[in-house]
């Protein structure tokens, strides 16, 4: 049974922007972490580009009531310095990938849920989009 999922900034945007078709699944992902499935991750430097994206498309003050919202059932891991070192040996199409991934791996998450799986197909952890991750849960 997983425990420990690693949610990659997209599922976190599709949820906070309405992006269709995607936000039912991402919405569910999200509802399983928030009623205690399993717990949920995202890196400290997603916290900044949610924010960045929110107060782009809205304001400041409702980017930041978006994120204290969040961070009531998610967790925050930092970017450390190993892990953008590391981040950078790896054979990555996309930089930030390779440092979500690297941040992920450090602190023992078991999957990374994404949109962008294609970006991850290096990936030493498993990789599912949310409707495939939902399938897992039985959803």
């Amino acid at each position: 049974m997983i425990k420990k999922v690693f949610l990659d900034s997209d599922i976190i945007l599709d949820v906070a922007t309405g992006r269709t078709p995607f936000v039912e699944h991402s919405k569910s992902v999200l509802a399983s972490i928030e009623n205690g499935q399993f717990v949920g991750y995202i890196s400290s430097n997603s916290v900044t580009n949610i924010y960045y994206i929110l107060r782009k498309i809205s304001t400041s003050t409702k980017a930041k009531i978006f994120i204290e919202q969040l961070l009531k059932y998610i967790m925050v891991l930092p970017v450390t310095h190993e892990a953008i070192i590391e981040a950078l040996k790896l054979d990555f199409s996309d930089f930030e990938d390779a440092v979500q991934h690297q941040c992920a791996l450090a602190n023992q998450c078991e999957c990374i849920i994404t949109r962008n799986g294609e970006d991850y197909k290096k990936s030493k952890l498993n990789v599912y989009n949310p409707e495939e991750f939902l399938a897992l849960l039985g959803k």
